[in-house]
């Protein structure tokens, strides 16, 4: 993910797609022990790095324990972030859409079927907003957050 990390920000600072508005992401995890409610949380870091605004409001959707989590992502300045975790028998892989008021970054890996030397993403670190989605989750509702 550190190298993911690395190219979208890079991409940010050259100012190629603009200020970001929306971020799609989909990570499917190939271990069924993975913890799905860590790994929304570390998505969701990942995302508020790149969203200019900090977090207004999250909304999450699933179980921890079956097999998907999603959660929708409202910041202060408009911006919108629909991340989606789940597991998958196959392998790890993640497929981000990252829109700009200029242009938009698609990055997905592996890369389609024939993909040679793909790495797939290696999750690490910690979600700020790991607790609030847990609540979001448990009640069903949107959780207002503190900005």
């Amino acid at each position: 993910m550190e190298l993911l990390k690395k190219s979208v920000q890079s991409v940010l600072e050259k100012d190629r797609i603009g200020s970001p508005v929306f971020l799609r992401c989909v990570l499917h995890l190939a271990d069924e022990s993975a913890d799905l409610l860590s790994s929304i949380g570390v998505v969701t870091a990942l995302t508020n790095e790149w969203i200019p605004s900090p977090p207004e409001r999250v909304y999450a959707q699933g179980h921890v324990d079956n097999t998907q989590v999603t959660v929708m992502v409202h910041y202060v300045g408009g911006q919108m972030a629909l991340l989606s975790v789940d597991k998958d028998d196959i392998e790890t892989a993640i497929d981000i859409m990252l829109v700009g008021n200029k242009g938009v970054i698609y990055h997905e890996t592996p890369i389609g079927r024939h993909y040679q030397n793909a790495i797939p993403p290696e999750l690490d670190g910690t979600g700020e907003l790991t607790a609030a989605i847990a609540q979001s989750l448990e009640s069903g509702q949107p959780v207002e957050l503190e900005v």
